[in-house]
């Protein structure tokens, strides 16, 4: 692997100083590296990711949303309250 001398702004420096002590990223390096492949080369399609198809999570998103459709006429869900 070659080595490649980058200077940075201090606010971008300390952006990605950040994010590897938020512990994203092992290291400067990674950081950067993810940074320019996603900028250069896009980010893969969550789809491909996974390895599903836009139809595959549709159909399980309305299976999903059927059930609990169901649920909510049975009444067997219980009302969210945020905090607790």
């Amino acid at each position: 692997m070659r080595r490649h001398n980058v200077t940075l702004s201090e606010p971008l420096s300390e952006m990605v100083r950040a994010q590897v002590k938020s512990g994203r990223y092992k290291d400067f390096s990674a950081a950067l590296q993810d940074a320019a492949w996603n900028h250069f080369f896009g980010p893969p399609s969550p789809f491909e990711e996974y390895g599903v198809s836009p139809e595959e999570v549709e159909r399980a998103a309305e299976r999903e949303l059927a059930a609990i459709r169901k649920d909510r006429k049975a009444g067997s869900l219980k009302a969210w309250k945020p905090g607790l």
